[in-house]
């Protein structure tokens, strides 16, 4: 009898037990049901740059909870805020030291699919660059190859490179994990010009053992005559930015400001739809 008495006792608790998961779990679904909406209305408001309504833990660094010192210099860790489009891109620009760059492929059996290989570049020393990214390449290699049959080409750009995004645990295809897409056309910078020296001097000071290439390997620097700017750093989609707001925003020796923002050539050559180099 003792033993019946039990096992009904120990029925009834499994049963309190399950009716509590029960509603637990119908509690959490709910909950997960309103965020997922909330997520849905806020994605589709047109208030979507504004911290303070939305995201505000995770976006925390944009409503001064953190000291911020963009008057005075960028801080490594400390991207600018999402409102300044034209800033954050020379801020990721400047930061990075390598990038992706899209080509038309030249190889016969892809010829004209995308190709994307890595490449290093600078703009110049951190925190002062010029918002221009100097490559340094050889016609041995592919993007060269490429680049000899069509110029064109896209220079992509993440946070993800370095530590930001980990620290904040953003999965590098987050949106607020930033990113930055350059679209345009590379040109050869000529030997001997003051340009020429601009981007020996970016490279080589980021990238040292850069200098010390082969020199049958015909190694050159290059340039992005930049057509489009596309920046993507929080949810509601790209932001496109003027030439003249990106060569313009902080952080750019004035000598630039002059010329960049006209996309001109700093050896005063004219356009050309292609890139000139020997294949070897």
């Amino acid at each position: 009898m003792m033993h019946a008495r039990l096992a009904l006792l120990f029925l009834c608790f499994l049963a309190a037990i399950q009716i509590q998961t029960a509603k637990y779990l119908d509690s959490n679904e709910y909950e997960e049901w309103e965020e997922f909406k909330e997520f849905q209305r806020w994605k589709h408001s047109k208030k979507h740059q504004d911290p303070k309504k939305y995201w505000s833990q995770d976006l925390g660094r944009y409503n001064g909870n953190e000291q911020d010192t963009y008057d005075d210099g960028l801080e490594a860790d400390d991207p600018p805020p999402i409102d300044e489009a034209a800033r954050m891109a020379r801020y990721i620009v400047n930061q990075n030291n390598w990038t992706s760059i899209a080509t038309l492929s030249s190889i016969p059996k892809v010829r004209s699919y995308p190709f994307v290989n890595v490449v290093s570049y600078a703009d110049g020393p951190l925190l002062n660059g010029t918002g221009m990214p100097y490559i340094f390449i050889t016609p041995l290699d592919y993007t060269a190859q490429d680049l000899a049959k069509d110029s064109r080409a896209t220079l992509s750009m993440t946070l993800a490179e370095g530590e930001y995004c980990a620290k904040k645990l953003y999965d590098p295809m987050d949106p607020r994990c930033a990113r930055v897409y350059l679209t345009g056309k590379i040109k050869a910078v000529k030997n001997n010009t003051a340009e020429y020296d601009v981007a020996k001097n970016a490279v080589f000071t980021r990238h040292p053992w850069l200098a010390h290439m082969p020199a049958d390997h015909h190694f050159f620097f290059a340039k992005l005559k930049i057509v489009q700017i596309a920046l993507l750093d929080t949810f509601g989609g790209p932001k496109y930015i003027s030439l003249k707001d990106y060569f313009t925003a902080n952080q750019i020796p004035k000598a630039f400001q002059k010329t960049e923002p006209t996309n001109s050539f700093a050896d005063g050559s004219s356009e050309s739809g292609y890139l000139e180099v020997t294949i070897v």
